[in-house]
């Protein structure tokens, strides 16, 4: 009789203290309510804070987290509002979805907002805002955030793709091909996949141009990125860009073989010459319909084989005279 009176001792106490619990947290989110609606907005968000340390993984403290993601967003307080989102992802299942997905919301309308002083100060004849370090890491990270929260979602296969979009914006060039090119290899049949692969082949054409110099060996491997992406993606909208770059490069590589045969023709060394020249004519057919002197040496190189020990290409490049 004892025994059963202590328990329905402790059952009463229990529950009377559930109620006290119950009625703190209605005055808190009644107060919070309060502080929302007379604009005290970091007011409100402790409020919610509070809720949530009593009430961990309820309906209520879920609750409460948007409504402290919402807040940090409308102060301007984007990593909070990001944190917060975070706690509903790892701590609330039922809301991972959707908080995922708001995560990405939130962090694309940062980079649009980036996008959007870019284009002002542009408009105005001034360089773009740069962002501290601190902020960049920070935004980095939030999308590194979201691949690791659910690399297969929508959401990921996004942030994956915007993450290396702006490591190339702040140059970040090697870090940008690597997650480029892991893109590829996560998601070759996503919609995004041929920017990706536009985008790879895009950097090394630019690393080439970058180079003093005709680079052979970043020539060549802007080549092949290029031509795998148009064999890749030979419908993709952005294969006109990529026919640009093949043929500048080309372009390029005629300048060179061109100005090597002449070197070596100037050093009287005409075996040598006529074996870029054949070279040349080879790369380019079309210069054997052109009438002109360098029809007749492209004719006689194809016509003669050259002699035995004849340099290789590239072999006396380092002695072709500096342009």
């Amino acid at each position: 009789m004892r025994l059963l009176c202590s328990v329905l001792l402790w059952l009463a106490v229990s529950a009377a203290m559930a109620a006290d619990d119950d009625e703190i947290l209605r005055r808190l989110a009644e107060k919070a309510r309060r502080s929302v609606l007379a604009g005290e907005h970091e007011e409100a968000v402790g409020r919610y804070e509070t809720i949530t340390r009593l009430k961990p993984g309820t309906d209520l403290s879920a609750a409460a987290w948007w409504e402290i993601s919402r807040l940090h967003e409308k102060l301007g307080n984007m990593q909070e509002s990001f944190d917060a989102l975070q706690m509903l992802v790892t701590g609330q299942p039922g809301h991972f979805e959707k908080a995922h997905a708001e995560q990405w919301r939130l962090v694309r309308r940062m980079l649009d907002n980036l996008a959007e002083h870019d284009r002002r100060a542009r408009l105005q004849g001034q360089k773009p805002p740069k962002l501290v370090q601190a902020d960049k890491e920070a935004l980095l990270e939030m999308m590194g955030v979201i691949c690791r929260n659910g690399p297969h979602s929508e959401a990921a296969v996004q942030a994956h793709f915007a993450r290396a979009m702006f490591m190339e914006r702040e140059g970040r060039t090697e870090e940008a091909l690597n997650q480029h090119e892991e893109f590829l290899e996560l998601y070759p049949e996503h919609e995004l996949a041929d920017d990706a692969a536009c985008q790879t082949a895009y950097i090394r054409y630019k690393q080439w141009r970058g180079m003093r110099g005709d680079a052979p060996r970043q020539r060549q491997a802007a080549q092949d990125a290029l031509n795998w992406f148009l064999t890749r993606y030979p419908e993709s909208e952005r294969a006109s860009l990529a026919f640009t770059c093949l043929r500048e490069m080309q372009a390029a590589e005629r300048r060179e073989l061109e100005s090597v045969a002449r070197f070596y023709e100037s050093r009287g060394k005409p075996e040598a010459a006529r074996l870029y020249y054949r070279k040349l004519a080879e790369m380019n057919p079309e210069l054997l319909k052109d009438d002109g002197p360098l029809r007749a040496k492209l004719l006689e190189a194809i016509q003669r084989d050259p002699a035995a020990g004849v340099p290789v290409l590239g072999a006396e490049r380092s002695r072709t005279p500096k342009k």
